[in-house]
């Protein structure tokens, strides 16, 4: 581990620096495109296309069937070791991830196309394999790219700001594809809105364009551990096993939800049968990799380890799969448990009850605040989003100025914080109207002919989601971190499906505490899970303290 750590200290560089190298680095440039290229796609056919549906009478259990297409981006690590490859397709010159971002690109572009010539709600059927394959086509995309991203960055500070760009270009495909899509439809159409999106992502290709080839060591053999062959097929086949027993939950579902739909609730199945899903595709694979990690240790070390020349479909599965998770966690050995926790609770109290966001907002029960569309509107997507924005760039200047693990525990620190602040105005603003008051925040925005519950509404969203955008920027660099280059595109995608498992998961039971005890203990609890995970945000900065002190020893 230490040499991993030491590779990835660069030398010393002010801030001013760091920014020049930013502002005048092509590749950062196309880190701007690629990240809007990545986001584009998510929020249309999370939200923009919802939109649609809502003003052409499509009802709202067709709406929840249709959304399952993104569940394409939770469980993308199940294809992502397809993408592992390092030759390039056709023998060409440009690189195996740049290669695929063509392809991938070009068909979320063709998909986006005939998604514009649609006429809901008519052919639903076929607007929903439409939104499957740019879900798909999308999540490959992305694969790709963070693994490029990890491959061609030069050290740890220039992964910091590719990550920190990339939150950048996602975000502001959001503005594009969410607020003024909308706003573009009420004048020209949704037919012209979509296609106007889709000549705006097919010009993204620009950006793999100016993207120069990672960098990629080639090998014609491939070396595996001192585990037998009999021990490495194992481990394949139960993990494969696994992942059948978790596909088949799901497709059980959705044809029951088509069948039946009255007899097939979303939430009973993410209460019930949602968490062995998670078992059984991502808790499994670290297990069984976990074992197999030591069954080779305790290996004699006579053992000589095998080289495969002719490699079976079981041997390939087993490098492509099983053993970028093995080499994970023989690296980080016991740490393993500690990031693993980490990765699991980092994003909870943003993303946990992001699904009730809009209730909140609008409903007038369980201490929610009964505000109307165009204030919500104007909260939560415009201000809300530019703060988003702004906490992406406090986040990365501040890790280009103090290092990344220490914006990762202040990130993990303000998300909790922020929790209590929407706890506060669920319960009236106790906290929140001296404080508006002291900054004259309150007199702000009667000058603007808004009342106290705008300013209290607006300024909660704008350090909620000044907060988040800390917590992103940090939390896509750590990732980034630990994944290793070798297998960049495995490792990482799993660890960025693995940030979403609690909060997705803890989804139906915070609802259950809403409906019983209202929105301010939701709250409430969400900030108590928010402060574990800055404790363990802590611990984690120390031990990547600790391993760079020891790096910089073993260097001098």
């Amino acid at each position: 581990m230490t040499e991993t750590i030491s590779a990835e200290i660069p030398e010393k560089m002010t801030t001013r620096q760091a920014l020049k190298q930013a502002l005048t680095d092509r590749q950062v440039l196309a880190m701007l495109i690629l990240g809007f290229a990545s986001g584009l796609p998510y929020v249309v056919v999370a939200g923009t296309l919802n939109a649609w549906f809502s003003t052409t009478d499509v009802n709202m259990a067709s709406i929840g069937l249709l959304s399952w297409a993104l569940l394409a981006y939770s469980f993308k690590f199940m294809w992502a070791a397809a993408l592992q490859g390092r030759k390039t397709p056709l023998n060409l010159n440009i690189g195996p991830r740049r290669f695929w971002m063509f392809v991938f690109l070009g068909i979320s572009t063709v998909g986006m196309a005939f998604l514009s010539l649609s006429d809901p709600p008519n052919g639903l059927g076929c607007i929903g394999l439409l939104a499957l394959l740019i879900a798909v086509s999308s999540s490959c995309f992305d694969i790709v790219l963070a693994a490029w991203r990890i491959e061609s960055a030069r050290d740890g500070m220039h992964l910091d700001i590719l990550s920190t760009v990339e939150q950048f270009g996602y975000r502001i495909s959001s503005i594009v594809g969410g607020m003024l899509a909308l706003i573009l439809a009420d004048y020209i159409g949704w037919r012209a809105t979509f296609f106007s999106i889709t000549t705006l992502l097919g010009a993204t290709v620009i950006g793999v364009m100016m993207a120069n080839p990672a960098i990629i060591k080639k090998t014609n053999k491939t070396v595996v551990s001192k585990l037998s062959a009999s021990q490495r097929n194992i481990g394949t086949v139960l993990v494969l096993i696994g992942w059948a027993f978790g596909f088949y939950l799901i497709a059980n579902f959705a044809v029951g939800a088509l069948t039946d739909p009255e007899n097939h609730s979303a939430r009973t199945f993410t209460r019930t049968q949602g968490p062995w899903v998670i078992i059984s595709t991502v808790i499994w694979l670290f297990v069984v990799s976990a074992v197999l990690v030591w069954q080779d240790k305790i290996r004699p070390d006579s053992a000589k380890p095998e080289t495969i020349e002719k490699p079976g479909i079981l041997a390939v599965l087993f490098v492509a799969i099983v053993e970028p998770m093995m080499e994970l966690i023989g690296r980080l050995r016991w740490a393993a448990i500690l990031v693993l926790a980490v990765v699991l609770t980092y994003r909870f109290t943003d993303l946990i009850w992001g699904g009730f966001a809009y209730p909140f907002y609008l409903g007038e029960n369980y201490g929610a605040l009964g505000h109307t569309l165009t204030e919500v509107a104007f909260a939560s997507k415009l201000v809300g989003v530019f703060a988003t924005i702004a906490g992406i760039a406090l986040g990365g200047l501040a890790m280009l100025r103090f290092g990344r693990m220490p914006v990762f525990f202040v990130g993990a620190v303000m998300a909790a914080a922020t929790n209590l602040l929407f706890a506060d105005l669920a319960l009236g603003a106790t906290y929140t109207d001296p404080v508006l008051s002291l900054l004259q925040l309150d007199h702000l925005f009667e000058a603007f002919g808004k009342d106290i519950r705008m300013a209290r509404l607006t300024s909660v969203i704008a350090l909620e989601n000044i907060a988040v955008g800390v917590a992103s920027a940090a939390s896509i660099a750590y990732l980034s971190s630990i994944a290793s280059k070798q297998y960049a595109t495995l490792q990482y995608a799993l660890l960025v499906s693995l940030v979403f498992l609690l909060g997705v998961l803890g989804r139906p039971a915070i609802g259950e505490i809403i409906e019983t005890q209202g929105f301010a203990t939701a709250f409430i609890l969400c900030a108590a899970f928010g402060g574990l995970a800055s404790v363990l945000a802590g611990i984690e900065w120390i031990r990547i303290a600790r391993l760079e002190r020891q790096a910089k020893s073993n260097l001098s």
